[in-house]
């Protein structure tokens, strides 16, 4: 891990001293969370919104708070494990930015499902409203299709068809792109929420049929037309097993891989 620590807590009622706050944010930017502009070492509340929605991904209940001892900044610096690496600079080849594929050359054959098509297919995932943080669903018929197994190189909860998919998918990935497997990890699968930017939007989390994906720990920067390298080798595999990338979304969202609409037709078929 790497030695250029924190000295303090960032986040909400914490010390957030200058120096610490610009590495949490150059961290978080890092990760995809690029709504907080710049690093510019005020703990706003947009630097505030990312440490909360990055928190989301793996902590049931975030509280805003990025401790030097924490699960939080473990989660933030787990990928520089090299003894010179440096959180805030190293780029590895499998995380290389490159520019994301031409329209027509991914997700051929493939739909994306709609808000109008997951809530007549599957229902409504949860009875209150939604935000930008995970909450757990509460549609009973979805909660009785949910599983929780481990997914080639990583542990993931979602529906059971598209788990049971997923476990194919890394099949073929440890087979064809053994470099990517091995650095493969999960941001999360089934999280209820809104889509990032919209204030109405579901996101396909909320029925467990999505993933976002880590490479080495690091997540693709969202919205900024690059992709990582190591997602462009595994897209085509995932597109093979009717998985849509997110790649191919207006606003580009690399990190991100859902059941296709024809994938989630069968999914529909097979719950209980």
């Amino acid at each position: 891990m790497t030695d250029q620590g924190i000295s303090a807590p960032v986040g909400r009622n914490s010390n957030n001293h200058l120096v610490d706050v610009v590495i949490v944010q150059k961290l978080l930017i890092a990760r995809g969370f690029t709504s907080i502009g710049s690093a510019h070492g005020s703990c706003d509340a947009s630097t505030l919104a990312g440490i909360l929605g990055y928190q989301g991904a793996f902590l049931r209940k975030p509280d805003g708070i990025v401790d030097p001892d924490g699960t939080t900044w473990r989660h933030l610096c787990a990928a520089f494990t090299g003894a010179d690496a440096d959180p805030l600079t190293e780029t590895t080849a499998l995380t290389r930015p490159v520019p994301r594929p031409a329209p027509g050359s991914i997700n051929t054959g493939l739909e994306s499902a709609s808000n109008d098509f997951m809530l007549q297919t599957f229902g409504q995932p949860c009875d209150g409203g939604y935000s930008t943080l995970c909450q757990p669903p509460s549609h009973p018929r979805l909660r009785r299709n949910l599983v929780t197994d481990t997914v080639g190189p990583f542990r993931a909860t979602g529906l059971v068809p598209a788990v049971l998919s997923l476990k194919a998918v890394m099949n073929d990935i440890r087979d064809e792109q053994p470099a990517v497997y091995r650095g493969l990890g999960s941001a999360g699968m089934l999280c209820c929420r809104l889509v990032r930017g919209s204030m109405t939007s579901i996101s396909n989390h909320s029925w467990g049929t999505a993933i976002d994906l880590t490479i080495d720990g690091v997540l693709d920067v969202y919205g900024n037309d690059t992709v990582q390298h190591g997602l462009t080798l595994i897209a085509p595999i995932f597109n093979r097993h009717g998985w849509y990338w997110g790649a191919g979304f207006r606003k580009e969202d690399g990190m991100h891989f859902e059941c296709g609409k024809d994938l989630l037709e069968q999914c529909a078929k097979d719950l209980a």
